[in-house]
């Protein structure tokens, strides 16, 4: 009876965009925001299974900063997904229409996270 009670009293919590992305999407954006990924960075310096943390560009580390910004590997398309320049911080926490272009632009690239 006090799980009924509890369940018509509690105020619904206001859901942010994360939330609103579907379970792939958030396993997407998830990996990206902490690290814990399949990028070379991360593959490299805590697990030891690729001999290296550059990017196959040959510019830099393949973390998540890399490659939302800088690869040239990838530049075409990111140009394509984000054709006016967009923070960082906007790809991973911003709307759900930012989070899903960077879903979208991870899928296409063919990168696995």
């Amino acid at each position: 009876m006090k799980t009924i009670i509890k369940s018509l009293h509690r105020t619904p919590q206001p859901q942010d965009s994360y939330h609103l992305l579907s379970r792939p999407q958030q396993v997407v954006i998830f990996r990206l925001r902490t690290g814990h990924n399949r990028l070379n960075q991360h593959l490299h310096g805590k697990l030891h299974v690729v001999p290296s943390p550059m990017c196959s560009c040959g510019e830099a580390e393949q973390d998540t900063a890399h490659i939302l910004r800088d690869c040239r590997s990838h530049q075409v398309l990111r140009e394509e997904i984000w054709p006016l320049p967009e923070s960082l911080h906007n790809k991973l926490y911003g709307p759900v229409a930012a989070l899903q272009r960077t879903t979208n632009y991870i899928s296409r690239s063919g990168l696995q996270v």
